[in-house]
């Protein structure tokens, strides 16, 4: 009966001359199968280290079971209270908190009935479209907003005019807020509109053709002896 050595740590060469060299530390298996198995867990912690952030059914449950609780405890008050902010936070994109908290707390209202509506229109589901109405409705708020002042700033409540070079600048940076804010504006309903128009679906039949939304334009080559040749000059 045999027995399987065990795995050395090490290893020792003997030279000609019957002196030994230097010990050399060899990388042991259990080690390095160990240290593998500890980075596969770091990365799957780092790369779902969110998720702890995140995850409003946690979050739900704990909700739950503190509503249920008759009695509190000033702690369990806080908790509930925080737990309250964190969810309502993690579905911000689905209740439009973020646009409604974009101003002062007077308009709330009127800025979480901007975003309803925008989304009832365009029945705004995916979380593209979403953000979409939530940047149309900053846009145009923040645009009103530099609007307003910069009226305010031109003309007194008398309707009297009155500059200076500071008041000047003021007025052209305001300006340069406007044109920015209504460029944002702009592209942000172009995309929405693309995003909600329903697509294009052409069967086409020729040796070339180049067709789009508005226009078609169809191109044979010269056949004289075929009278079904089409030239269509785009719109």
């Amino acid at each position: 009966m045999t027995t399987k050595k065990p795995l050395k740590d090490s290893c020792q060469h003997t030279k000609k001359d019957g002196t030994k060299t230097k010990e050399i530390s060899l990388p042991n298996k259990n080690n390095t199968l160990q240290t593998q198995s500890e980075i596969k867990n770091m990365k799957n912690f780092f790369s779902t280290a969110l998720t702890n952030f995140t995850d409003d059914e946690r979050f739900l449950k704990e909700y739950i079971e503190l509503k249920r609780i008759k009695n509190k405890t000033k702690e369990q008050e806080n908790r509930e209270s925080k737990l309250v902010q964190e969810l309502l936070a993690l579905h911000g994109l689905d209740n439009g908190i973020w646009t409604a908290t974009l101003s002062r707390s007077q308009y709330y209202g009127a800025l979480s009935k901007m975003r309803q509506d925008i989304v009832k229109k365009y029945n705004c589901k995916t979380p593209i479209e979403l953000m979409l109405a939530d940047r149309i409705v900053a846009s145009y708020w923040r645009a009103m907003k530099c609007d307003m002042i910069f009226n305010h700033l031109v003309e007194k409540e008398d309707g009297s005019f009155s500059f200076d070079q500071l008041k000047v600048n003021v007025i052209k940076e305001f300006n340069k807020g406007i044109e920015l804010a209504n460029r944002q504006l702009n592209a942000n309903i172009i995309l929405l509109k693309e995003l909600k128009q329903p697509q294009l679906n052409v069967r086409v039949k020729t040796d070339s053709a180049y067709i789009a939304r508005n226009q078609q334009v169809n191109i044979n080559p010269p056949d004289k002896t075929n009278t079904n040749n089409e030239n269509i000059k785009p719109n």
